[in-house]
């Protein structure tokens, strides 16, 4: 009765984290989030398929929860701040091209705050099958740039958010290899936000429209892995999350100046939609025991960003034809990506201290899907190096805490793309974006004996 009471008030939980990670925007390197748990962010996830340290193996990799003995719940938040500058030029010109504003100089400072929940748990059915239920958000996206400088014609806001709920099992095939899976059931919101104008229109401003877009949808996907420990010391994991297609469907409005063919107020349809498909991932990793203070770990992961070649997004409610513009709720808006595939690399140790504290760190590479040819506003992604510190402190056999921080350096990201093309206004975009980021990791493990 102690099992199944503990089992009943861990769904309860779920369901708050499912909740909370449907209100959070988070934001990442191209739009893929490491962070599932609290603890990896202290080594910048090196070893993520091979370490099992904990019931966030169901999602890393499902293999790995074999070595979990008791059942055990970890509950998380990763805290992420993003700062950021551009600085170049926003050209707006419409339909007639008598209306156009030429090469506007625009430096557009900002960035964000968002907290990434997770939860994780694991339970032995037998001896050689653990079972694990995981609530995560393995991407995530929110780029911000309000309505106060020219950027507001090309976006004012980019957002994605996936909320991932996946049963796991583990299989101990001998007392050294294991195999696991689990199922990845999705929900997805995204929304592309900007402002339509007419430039040098009476009093600058005065067309302002907003185009707010919002979609939702259901995915379904898979994660799959292996294990195999060589000695007492030292073990290998492979991992691969599977493609997830994201269909998303929803409400596109227009509001201001322009719309209702320019007599104002709000028109909007409930067509709208687009596709997402979000990219598969293969991870090896190792982790290595040098002695009883020292363990070492690291892991390549490849992501196969190439299934995002552009993002199309049909029946947009706006206005189209020449000046004045007329009500037009069917526009298509194209944005092309063409993502090449990456790598990423991370190298890590702990350090323990005591039978109570370990110490953690790591460094890392990324590599950016996106290209100097294609790279827009939406996603200004670039390569970036990571470094990472962490601590774990075991309160006793049954609570244990964990807090890690990993900062990003990332490299200037130039903007010279196509043309965006929405009904009659054309924008173009010129310039470069610097920035960082700082993620921290909080996580708090609870073996039930």
């Amino acid at each position: 009765m102690k099992k199944r009471y503990l089992i009943k008030q861990l769904l309860l939980l779920m369901s708050t984290a499912g909740a909370i990670g449907l209100t959070s925007q988070t934001i990442a390197a191209a739009f893929q989030l490491w962070e599932q748990d609290g603890a990896t962010v202290g080594n910048y996830h090196a070893g993520r398929a091979a370490e099992a340290a904990d019931a966030s193996t169901a999602f890393y990799n499902p293999a790995g929860l074999v070595r979990i003995k008791n059942q055990q719940i970890v509950i998380g938040i990763v805290p992420i701040m993003t700062a950021f500058k551009f600085h170049g030029t926003v050209n707006t010109t419409t339909a007639d091209a008598t209306h156009t504003t030429h090469d506007v100089s625009t430096v557009v400072e900002g960035g964000t705050f968002n907290a990434v929940p997770n939860l994780n748990y694991a339970a032995p059915l037998s001896s050689w099958a653990v079972f694990g239920f995981s609530v995560v958000a393995p991407f995530g996206l929110n780029i911000n740039y309000g309505y106060s400088t020219n950027m507001r014609y090309a976006l004012t806001q980019a957002s994605l958010r996936v909320i991932d709920v996946s049963p796991s099992i583990g299989i101990a095939v001998t007392n050294k290899f294991s195999i696991g899976a689990g199922i990845d059931l999705e929900r997805a919101r995204g929304e592309f936000d900007s402002v339509a104008t007419i430039p040098n229109f009476g009093i600058p401003g005065s067309t302002d429209t907003q185009s707010i877009n919002v979609g939702y949808s259901n995915g379904l996907g898979y994660h799959l892995g292996i294990m195999y420990q060589f000695t007492s010391s030292t073990r290998i994991g492979l991992s691969y999350q599977s493609k997830v297609n994201h269909h998303l469907r929803g409400n596109s409005r227009f509001t201001g100046q322009l719309a209702n063919s320019t007599s104002g107020g709000t028109q909007s349809n409930n067509n709208l939609s687009t596709n997402i498909h979000l990219p598969p991932t293969t991870a090896i990793s190792l982790f290595h025991i040098i002695n009883p203070i020292w363990d070492v770990m690291g892991t390549v992961q490849y992501t196969q960003w190439n299934v995002i070649s552009e993002v199309v997004l049909k029946n947009v409610s706006g206005a189209t034809g020449a000046i004045p513009p007329v009500e037009d709720n069917t526009i298509v808006v194209i944005v092309p990506q063409h993502y090449h595939n990456t790598w990423n690399y991370s190298v890590g140790a702990n350090y323990h201290v005591n039978d109570k504290w370990i110490v953690r760190g790591g460094i890392g590479y990324d590599e950016t899907p996106s290209n100097d040819a294609y790279r827009n506003v939406i996603l200004p992604d670039s390569s970036r190096i990571a470094i990472a510190l962490g601590v774990h402190y075991q309160a006793n056999e049954s609570f244990g805490f964990d807090a890690g921080w990993t900062h990003l350096f990332a490299f200037q990201a130039k903007v010279n793309s196509p043309p965006d093309i929405v009904g009659p206004q054309t924008v173009l975009t010129n310039g470069t974006f610097n920035g960082n980021a700082d993620v921290l990791g909080f996580q708090v493990k609870w073996d039930i004996a």
